[in-house]
């Protein structure tokens, strides 16, 4: 089964952000015991062992780089965690990132999606980014276990990526009956396409905004555009 989706390319947008595309990926400033209704306690629980500070940043910001930028690279790629908190309630965040076709709603770095296959557990998907005006074309292969609220995604060795590494999960838990807290990470080499510390510097100055626009679009079930 296939479906394909286009956009005109979007130099400025797509050289900003093309390495964060696979963050498959997001505020107030408030009184310091809550965040859109959400108890402070409430989250706190989710997040046993973590300081509190983390927690309040979580509340004001909604998205949150957990271990910063070290610069670490795993497999030759640029390695990075996250946190993400969603005002719907858990199924409905897994309902909304389960429609992967639906990306270039809110990821303007996107210039072509195409489901190439489908199965019961996951799909896979043609996707293309521009760099620099460079083309980069890769097939990624999205696996979900949707009662457990786990979303994962590599690359599919079957087809000629442009990528030379390429992995990342999503993590859903329940808050409270409104709220999931989400967490991510990702790993991204896009090899000769761009220098190591060029990747580094664009996931470290892009991996916020495109976990925002995620945040932004599935608490608006699906209404927001960037």
């Amino acid at each position: 089964m296939k479906g394909t989706r286009t956009r005109a390319a979007r130099v400025s947008g797509a050289d900003r952000g093309g390495i964060a595309f696979a963050f498959a990926i997001a505020m107030l400033a408030g009184a310091p015991a809550r965040g859109d209704g959400l108890e402070a306690a409430a989250l706190q629980r989710a997040l046993p062992g973590e300081p509190r500070e983390l927690v309040q940043r979580l509340l004001e910001d909604k998205v949150v780089l957990v271990s910063g930028w070290t610069g670490r690279r795993e497999h030759g790629a640029a390695a990075a965690r996250a946190l993400v908190l969603f005002a719907q309630p858990r199924d409905r965040v897994v309902q909304l990132m389960l429609q992967t076709d639906r990306q270039l709603e809110y990821r303007p770095e996107v210039a072509k999606l195409d489901t190439v296959e489908r199965s019961p557990d996951g799909v896979v998907m043609a996707q293309e980014i521009r760099i620099m005006l460079t083309p980069i074309r890769f097939w990624l292969r999205y696996r979900w276990d949707a009662p457990a609220g786990r979303i994962s995604w590599s690359l599919d060795p079957r087809f000629p990526n442009d990528v030379r590494f390429l992995e990342g999960y999503w993590e859903l838990q329940a808050v409270d009956a409104e709220h999931t807290m989400g967490r991510t990470g990702t790993q991204v080499d896009v090899g000769q396409a761009m220098p190591a510390f060029l990747q580094d510097a664009a996931t470290r100055n892009n991996l916020h905004d495109t976990l925002d626009r995620c945040r932004r679009w599935i608490d608006s079930d699906g209404r927001y555009r960037p």
